[in-house]
C-alpha cells in the first residue's frame, strides 16, 4: 500500500511536469505553424505579384517602344519629304516611290502589318502594297463589319492626336481576303504651319500583340487587358472577352499604369488556379506533419520523463540532507532551499569571480607594490596579456583620501585617469581602504610636478562632486623594488594631514620626518646579505636579531621602522624562495601599523618561524618539469610567469633566462604558442563562439585574443575558421 501511494504521489508530480512540457512544446509549434503558414503564403503571393508586375511593366515597355517606333516612322516620312511627294503626286505612278518607302518600313518592323498614308487634299491613298483612289479604298479595299468605309473615313478627320482604335474585325484586301482582328494606330500629319494635312494608319494584328504576352502570365492563367488613357479596352489576351465575366471565379487584379501615355495594363489572376491549389495542398501536408511531430514528441516526452525523473528524486534526497530548514513534501521547495543555502554561502566568491580580470590586474599590481618585480621589464613580461605595462622609467605612489562618502570608487578612478589624459600612465588600486584610492604613476622625468597636478585634480573633484580630498605623495623612484617604499612614504605623508590639515597635497619630503636624524643599520644589512649568499643559517639568524635589536634600541620615526622592516623581509624572501608564501609582509600591512613597537613585535614573531634557508638553493629545476607545468597551466586566464618562476623557486629574470637557455625561446612566446595551437584546434573542430574559445585558451576578452591571434597567424580567428571549414 505504501509503495502504491508513493508511486501515485510521484505520478501526480510527473503529470504536472508532463503538462508543463507539453505546453512548452505546443506553444512554439502553434506559433511556428501560424507564422510559417502566414509568412509562406504571403511570400508566395508576393513573389507571384512581383513577377506579374514585372511582366506587365515589360509588356507596357514593349508597347511603348512600338508606339515610339510608329511615331518615328511618321517623323521620317515628314523629314524625308515623302508626305510632300505624295501630296503633289498627279497620277498613281508618281506614288510608286512612296509605296516602296512604306513597304520598307513594314519589312523592317514585323509588328506592323500594313501602313496607309491618307492625305486630306489627295485623291489617292498610298499603302505599303499599292495605291488607289481614296473612295475606292474605303468602299472596297478596307472593310469593317460594324461600320462603313466612308464613315470610318469621316472619323479619321476627327483625330488631331495619335490614337489607337480598339481591336476589331477588319478586311484589308490589300493584304489578303481574310477578316482578321486588328488594331489601328492613327497618327495625324501636320504641315509646317501645324495645319492638319492627313493621317497615317498603322495596321497591327492582334496576334502581334499576343506575342508580347509572356509565358509566365500564361502559366498563371492570367487574363491580360490593355486599356487606353480613357479606360477603353484596346486588346485583351482572351479569345472571348466576356469569358471572365461568365466563369464565376474570384480574381486577383494586378495593374500597371504607364507614366508616359497613361495606358493601363491589367492582369486578372484566378484565385483558384492550379498553382495556388498546389500551395494549399503543401500547407495541408505541413499541418499534418506538425500534428504527427506533436504526437511523436508527446510520446517521447512521456517516456523520457519517466527516465529523467529518477535523478530528480535522488537530487531531492541530497537536498533534504543539505538544506538547513529541514525537508517538506515538495521536492522543488527542498531543492530550492538547498540552492539558496549554497548561493548564500558562495555569495562572496561569486562577487570576486564576476570581476576576475580586475582581480588579476590588482593581484599583479599588488605584487608590484610589494617589491616582487626586480625591474619594470619583469612586470611588463608578466602582464603583457593584461594590457598592463610600465613604459616610462620613473615611478611614484600617490594616495587620495576622501573625507565624504563616495560612490563607486572604480568609476571614480577611471574618471581620474581620464582627467590626466595621456600625460602620465596611471594604475589604481582601491581595495585597501574604503575611502582611499591608491595611484601608481609612471612618468618620463623626475622633474614633473606631481603636487601641482594633484592640486588641479582636487579642484576638479571639489567642483564636480563636492568631494574634499587629502593627497599624500611618495618620493619618485627609478626602481620597481622601491615602489613599496614610495607607497609607505605616501602613507606617511598622508598621516601628516593631522598637522597640515585636510584638503591639502602633502609630499613626503615636507612631512616633518627629516627633522629626526636618519638611522639605518647598513652594516647589519650587509652582514645579512653575505650570510644569505653563503647560506649560513646561524649567521642569518644572528644578523636578523641584530637588526631587530637596532630598531628596539633607537628611537626612530615610524616611516623608517616600516622601511627597515620591509627591506629585511624582502631581502630574506629574495634569497630564500621557499619562505616567500609563508612570511611575506606587504607595505600595505606595514602602513596599517601605527607604532614602531608594533612593527618590532611582528618582526620578532616572523623571525621565530624562519627555518631551512638552504632549501631553495638545493632544488634544481628540470626543464621537462617546467614545460609540463606550462603545458598544464598556461591556458588559465590568470596564468602568470611570475607564479611559474615561484613554483620552481626562482626569480622571474632567472626563470626566463633558465627557460631560454634550455629551449631557445622566451617563456611568454612559448606560452602564446601553446595558446594559439589550442585555439586553432578549437576553431577547426568545434562551433564554440569566439568568446568561449578565448576564455578556454587564457584570454579574458575576445579583443585581446583576436589581436594576439592575428599578430601570430596573420589572420583573424574568424578567417582561420572559414579557411579550415573550406579545407574540410
Amino acid at each position: 500500500m505504501r509503495k502504491f501511494l508513493k508511486k501515485f504521489r510521484l505520478g501526480d508530480q510527473y503529470l504536472r511536469y508532463l503538462f508543463s512540457y507539453m505546453t512548452v512544446l505546443l506553444i512554439p509549434l502553434v506559433i511556428l505553424t501560424f507564422f510559417y503558414s502566414s509568412r509562406f503564403m504571403k511570400k508566395f503571393y508576393d513573389e507571384i505579384f512581383e513577377t506579374v508586375d514585372l511582366e506587365l511593366v515589360q509588356l507596357g515597355t514593349q508597347i511603348e517602344n512600338q508606339w515610339n517606333s510608329m511615331q518615328s516612322i511618321v517623323n521620317q516620312l515628314a523629314l524625308t519629304g515623302t508626305i510632300n511627294q505624295a501630296s503633289s503626286a498627279q497620277t498613281p505612278l508618281n506614288l510608286s516611290p512612296v509605296i516602296t518607302y512604306l513597304s520598307g518600313f513594314c519589312s523592317a518592323n514585323p509588328f506592323i502589318t500594313d501602313i496607309a498614308l491618307i492625305l486630306d487634299g489627295q485623291d489617292y491613298v498610298s499603302t505599303s502594297q499599292t495605291t488607289c483612289q481614296k473612295d475606292y479604298y474605303f468602299q472596297h479595299i478596307l472593310q469593317f463589319p460594324d461600320k462603313s468605309g466612308p464613315a470610318f473615313q469621316d472619323q479619321l478627320l476627327l483625330y488631331n492626336t495619335p490614337v489607337c482604335l480598339p481591336s476589331q474585325k477588319i478586311l484589308n484586301l490589300g493584304l489578303n481576303s481574310n477578316v482578321e482582328d486588328m488594331l489601328l494606330f492613327v497618327f495625324p500629319v501636320f504641315t509646317d504651319y501645324q495645319k492638319r494635312e492627313g493621317a497615317i494608319l498603322f495596321f497591327v494584328k492582334d496576334s502581334s500583340i499576343q506575342d508580347f504576352w509572356s509565358q509566365k502570365l500564361q502559366n498563371y492563367q492570367a487574363q491580360t487587358y490593355i486599356l487606353d488613357q480613357h479606360g477603353t479596352v484596346i486588346v485583351d489576351s482572351q479569345v472571348n472577352s466576356n469569358a471572365m465575366a461568365d466563369d464565376g471565379q474570384d480574381y486577383i487584379i494586378r495593374s500597371y499604369v504607364s507614366p508616359s501615355n497613361h495606358w493601363s495594363y491589367q492582369a486578372y489572376l484566378p484565385d483558384k488556379q492550379a498553382t495556388f491549389s498546389q500551395v494549399s495542398a503543401i500547407m495541408g501536408e505541413f499541418l499534418l506533419a506538425i500534428i504527427i511531430i506533436l504526437l511523436i514528441s508527446s510520446f517521447t516526452i512521456y517516456v523520457l520523463q519517466k527516465v529523467n525523473y529518477a535523478p530528480v528524486r535522488r537530487l531531492w534526497d541530497k537536498a533534504k540532507r543539505l538544506s538547513p530548514e529541514g525537508s517538506s513534501k515538495n521536492e522543488l521547495v527542498d531543492i530550492s532551499n538547498a540552492l539558496d543555502f549554497l548561493s548564500n554561502q558562495n555569495d562572496t566568491l561569486s562577487t570576486r569571480l564576476a570581476g576576475s580580470l580586475t582581480a588579476v590586474k590588482n593581484q599583479r599590481l599588488y605584487r608590484l607594490f610589494s617589491g616582487n618585480y626586480g625591474s619594470r621589464e619583469d612586470f611588463n613580461l608578466d602582464c603583457q596579456e593584461l594590457d598592463l605595462s610600465l613604459p616610462n622609467p620613473y615611478f611614484a605612489v600617490i594616495i587620495l583620501m576622501f573625507h565624504q562618502q563616495t560612490g563607486d570608487l572604480d568609476v571614480l578612478s577611471q574618471e581620474i585617469k581620464a582627467f590626466f589624459k595621456d600625460s602620465c600612465t596611471y594604475y589604481y588600486l582601491h581595495n585597501f581602504h574604503s575611502n582611499q584610492i591608491v595611484l601608481l604613476t609612471n612618468i618620463t622625468s623626475p622633474s614633473i610636478s606631481l603636487e601641482r597636478a594633484f592640486e588641479k585634480l582636487q579642484g576638479f573633484l571639489q567642483k564636480k562632486y563636492n568631494y574634499t580630498t587629502t593627497v599624500g605623495i611618495g618620493c619618485i623612484t627609478d626602481s620597481t623594488e622601491h615602489i613599496a617604499q614610495s607607497y609607505m612614504e605616501a602613507s606617511s605623508a598622508l598621516d601628516y594631514r593631522f598637522v597640515k590639515g585636510n584638503g591639502t597635497v602633502i609630499r613626503f619630503q615636507e612631512a616633518g620626518t627629516f627633522q629626526t636624524p636618519i638611522l639605518y643599520p647598513h652594516q647589519d644589512f650587509e652582514a645579512l646579505k653575505n650570510s644569505l649568499l653563503i647560506h649560513n643559517e646561524q649567521a642569518i639568524h644572528s644578523s636578523i636579531q641584530n637588526i631587530i635589536c637596532f630598531m628596539e634600541q633607537n628611537q626612530m620615526p615610524l616611516y623608517l621602522a616600516r622601511n627597515i622592516c620591509f627591506d629585511l623581509i624582502h631581502m630574506v624572501n629574495e634569497h630564500c624562495q621557499v619562505q616567500k608564501d609563508s612570511s611575506s609582509v606587504s607595505p600595505i600591512r606595514l602602513s596599517g601599523m601605527e607604532t614602531a613597537q608594533e612593527i618590532i613585535q611582528m618582526l620578532r614573531q616572523w623571525s621565530e618561524k624562519l627555518h631551512d634557508f638552504t632549501a631553495g638553493s638545493s632544488k634544481k629545476a628540470a626543464i621537462d618539469d617546467v614545460i609540463s607545468y606550462l603545458n598544464a597551466n598556461c591556458q588559465r586566464c590568470d596564468f602568470s610567469a611570475y607564479e611559474a618562476a615561484l613554483q620552481f623557486h626562482m626569480t622571474l629574470p632567472a626563470f626566463s633566462k633558465f627557460f631560454k637557455d634550455s629551449t631557445g625561446q622566451n617563456v611568454m612566446d612559448y606560452t602564446i604558442y601553446l595558446r594559439i595551437q589550442k585555439a586553432k584546434e578549437l576553431l577547426s573542430s568545434t562551433d564554440l563562439p569566439l568568446k568561449d574559445i578565448s576564455e578556454q585558451v587564457g584570454y579574458y576578452n575576445v579583443s585581446s585574443f583576436t589581436r594576439r591571434f592575428k599578430l601570430n597567424q596573420g589572420i583573424t580567428p574568424s578567417e582561420y575558421r572559414k579557411a579550415s571549414s573550406k579545407r574540410l
